[in-house]
């Protein structure tokens, strides 16, 4: 339940965003964005640790702060992937993975809560 909880805020983030900033991201359909929130999970699920393991060392001296950079790595692979997103430049992706950070961070602590 959780997985498919955070696949239908995934695609809510995709969607509220393209229309807070449509000039900043483009999204074709909800079918896109929900496509994207998959392609997003399973990125998370394998890319993402993988260059968590080969970055460990520029991670480790930048205080974890290289991990934003790891992010907007994934989002903009994400981007690239599926057609029916495009993200128009690396501020926006910047910001749009910010975005995903804090609904991810909101997502586990209200699972810790229960």
């Amino acid at each position: 339940m959780s997985f498919l909880y955070k696949l239908v805020v995934n695609t809510l983030v995709f969607v509220v965003f393209h229309y807070l900033f449509p000039y900043g991201l483009t999204v074709k359909d909800w079918t896109s964005a929900f496509v994207a929130a998959v392609v997003l999970a399973l990125l998370n699920t394998f890319l993402k640790p993988l260059l968590h393991i080969i970055s460990f060392p520029i991670t480790f001296i930048t205080l974890g702060l290289f991990s934003i950079v790891i992010n907007m790595i994934v989002l903009a692979v994400d981007a690239s992937l599926v057609s029916g997103i495009t993200i128009h430049g690396w501020g926006w992706v910047f910001i749009l993975s910010l975005v995903f950070s804090f609904t991810q961070s909101l997502i586990t602590s209200t699972e810790r809560i229960r």
